[in-house]
């Protein structure tokens, strides 16, 4: 048995990074230290600190990685999230995806994904399909540099 491991239920799980935790599910698998896999099937957290809550076919194979839900999603980079969705890959450090399906951080760091069928190609950056802001100030009167205002009709920045 791995030192203080613990499946809690399900069916075909398998715990074997210290300190790694299943809930439930099937054939789900924790061998990263202190990963976790709540529930859902076929998950893996491969690495340190690694977890997954549920979905069918997941993986949180980098470091501090999470992976919130879904199907064959992939948080690979250090400190990445895939909340949910179809089919992303969070490969890159500080990276995130939002569900939508088919979406790629494509190695580029700091990357924040909202929508579907993007691939980001630069890093530091948010990728979204549309974008509508509400309620945009109509005067830069008290706000902070970079924000938006709309001039009666146009966008500017403050």
């Amino acid at each position: 048995n791995t030192v203080a491991s613990t499946v809690s239920g399900g069916s075909q799980n398998t715990a074997s990074g210290y300190y790694s935790f299943i809930g439930s599910g099937f054939q789900n698998n924790a061998s990263g230290v202190a990963s976790v896999v709540v529930g859902g099937g076929l998950n893996d957290a491969t690495v340190s600190n690694a977890t997954i809550v549920g979905g069918n076919n997941n993986t949180a194979s980098g470091t501090y990685s999470i992976v919130g839900a879904g199907k064959n999603n992939t948080a690979a980079g250090t400190y990445s999230v895939v909340t949910g969705g179809l089919g992303n890959s969070a490969n890159s450090g500080n990276s995130a995806i939002l569900g939508g399906s088919n979406n790629s951080t494509n190695t580029c760091a700091d990357t924040m994904i909202i929508g579907t069928g993007i691939t980001a190609n630069r890093e530091c950056t948010t990728f979204v399909n549309n974008l509508s802001i509400m309620n945009i100030p109509t005067s830069p009167a008290g706000l902070p540099a970079g924000s938006v205002w709309n001039d009666s009709g146009t966008l500017k920045i403050v």
